[in-house]
């Protein structure tokens, strides 16, 4: 699914800075996760963000009838940080 959604953005030459996950149990209760970090397409890196967001749900321990993976806060450029800005880094 994240290969998919870089490969959307490498078509329409974008980049995301949010990849968002979206799980629904087999009860219907759905959860949504996202994470943010500097502007990509990269198919590895947005794939990484995304398994990192499912291994912090029950997505392994319960029943899953639904799994979504999308891209948001969409750019043209990638983002070059600037000088004296800090990031907390993806807790992994």
């Amino acid at each position: 699914m994240a290969r998919s959604a870089a490969a959307w953005l490498a078509t329409r030459q974008l980049y995301a800075r949010t990849v968002t996950i979206k799980v629904r149990y087999s009860d219907f209760t759905t959860i949504t996760r996202s994470h943010t970090e500097a502007a990509t397409r990269d198919d590895a890196s947005l794939t990484r963000r995304a398994v990192a967001l499912l291994e912090k749900t029950e997505a392994g321990h319960r029943p899953v009838r639904l799994l979504g993976v999308s891209v948001h806060n969409l750019c043209d450029v990638i983002d070059t940080p600037k000088a004296g800005t800090a990031r907390l880094p993806f807790e992994e």
